[in-house]
């Protein structure tokens, strides 16, 4: 049951992907540009009054140290993600470092604990199945905003239903809700921005907004560029990281 639902989501979100070059052409396509406002302003009273306070709490009594370490864990869970997602656009090198940096982190850096493998020169660029579709030509469908999780796309939210089930159902079995919450909230209270594109895009290398004076149009604009960014490769790797739900995210 829990595989028949997950595959009708994909399904639906890959067929709104492909299907979108011949209902639309602008490079934003925001169909549902109402309910995404007003998912916006709930996501953003969340933020206010729900994350701020927990991330500043989480922040100021556990130790650094252990921040970066529970940071490390998750991002080392994800390197199989970068590995497949740049083997399925034919770049093997970085799929090469991306398997050597998940074997030496899981081991000699304690289950990815400690990023061991950077400091050894083992560095890879984050890559995501969003990132893999769009190497493909596929178009990146309506723009949507998620409660909770941001904005996203058809085709970002393609990529991530796969690792849904494969980083969630597949490794952990019935365990899926309480991987993905706790990816949630350890994205939430990390210092690192969550996947909803750059506060200030030109800092990762993306275009400037057109609209700052609109909340919404920003952070809507913000991560079209983004995700235009992490598809063309114009965004330096070392300002990448891999994050929540196994899409990419720019580094703090």
């Amino acid at each position: 049951m829990r595989f028949r639902t997950s595959a009708s989501w994909l399904t639906l979100a890959f067929v709104l992907a492909t299907a979108a070059p011949a209902i639309a052409d602008e490079a934003v396509w925001d169909p549902l540009e109402s309910l995404n406002r007003a998912t916006f302003s709930l996501n953003a009273v969340l933020a206010r009054d729900v994350a701020a306070p927990v991330t500043a709490a989480y922040q100021s009594v556990v130790p650094q140290p252990i921040q970066t370490g529970v940071d490390d864990f998750f991002t080392n869970l994800r390197e199989p993600v970068t590995a497949v997602s740049s083997g399925l656009q034919g770049d093997f090198q970085n799929a090469g470092t991306s398997v050597g940096r998940f074997a030496i982190n899981s081991t000699v850096g304690i289950v990815g604990l400690f990023d061991v493998a950077t400091d050894m020169g083992w560095v890879s660029r984050p890559e995501d199945l969003g990132a893999t579709l769009c190497s493909y030509g596929v178009h990146s469908g309506p723009y949507f905003v998620v409660p909770v999780l941001g904005p996203s796309t058809a085709r970002e939210a393609a990529g991530s239903l796969v690792t849904f089930y494969a980083l969630g159902y597949g490794v952990t079995g019935d365990a899926t809700v309480n991987y993905l919450v706790t990816d949630r909230v350890v994205a939430t209270v990390s210092t690192k921005p969550p996947a909803g594109g750059p506060a200030n895009p030109a800092a990762s290398g993306a275009p400037a907004v057109a609209d700052a004076g609109d909340a919404y149009a920003a952070q809507r604009d913000a991560y079209a560029a983004f995700r235009d960014g992490v598809c063309k490769r114009t965004i330096p790797a070392n300002q990448l990281k891999p994050s929540p739900f196994g899409s990419v995210a720019p580094k703090g």
